[in-house]
C-alpha cells in the first residue's frame, strides 16, 4: 500500500473517531482529519473542496463549525489573499479536551452526591446498601480528576 492509500485510510479512521468522540458531522470530521495528517503548513478552502469533493456551502459550514469550536484556526500569507486553515495549537486543543472531560467528571461527582443525600434522607436502606459502591466510585472520580489536573498543568508548563 502506498503513502496516499495509507493516508486516505487514516483520514477515514480519524474521521469516524472525531465523529464519535467530538460529535462532529461527517464532513467536518473528515476535514479535521485531513488537517491533522497533512504535511502542508495549512490547507486553503479550495484544498478542502478538492480533497472532500463536497459543495462549497458544505465546506464553508464545516470550516466555520471547526473554527467556532476551537478545532482549527486560520492564517494568511503575506501577498496572498487566501486563508489557510490548520489545526489549532495542539497543546491548547489537548488542554481544552481535558478540561471538558474534567467538567463532566465534576458534574458526575455532584450528581452522585445529590443522589446520595436524597437517599440518606428519603431512602436510608438504599443509602446504606450503596455506601461502599459510592465510596469506591467517588475515589475513582477523584483520582481521575487529579490525573487530569496534573496533565493540564504539565501541558501548560510546556508552553512556557
Amino acid at each position: 500500500m502506498d503513502k496516499e492509500e495509507c493516508k486516505q485510510i487514516l483520514i477515514e479512521e480519524l474521521g469516524v473517531h472525531f465523529e464519535f468522540e467530538y460529535s462532529l458531522p461527517p464532513l467536518a470530521a473528515r476535514i479535521f482529519a485531513n488537517l491533522v495528517v497533512t504535511e502542508e503548513e495549512g490547507l486553503t478552502f479550495d484544498d478542502c473542496l478538492t480533497k472532500r469533493g463536497a459543495s462549497k456551502s458544505s465546506i464553508s459550514t464545516s470550516l466555520n463549525l471547526l473554527q467556532q469550536t476551537g478545532f482549527i484556526n486560520y492564517f494568511t500569507k503575506s501577498g496572498d489573499r487566501k486563508r489557510y486553515f490548520k489545526v489549532a495549537e495542539k497543546d491548547a486543543f489537548f488542554i481544552k479536551k481535558l478540561n471538558q472531560t474534567l467538567k463532566k467528571i465534576e458534574s458526575e461527582s455532584l450528581m452522585i452526591e445529590k443522589v446520595a443525600e436524597y437517599n440518606k434522607v428519603h431512602n436510608p436502606q438504599k443509602h446504606e446498601e450503596n455506601k461502599e459502591k459510592k465510596r469506591i466510585y467517588m475515589k475513582c472520580l477523584e483520582d481521575t480528576r487529579e490525573i487530569y489536573r496534573k496533565t493540564i498543568a504539565d501541558l501548560k508548563n510546556l508552553k512556557q
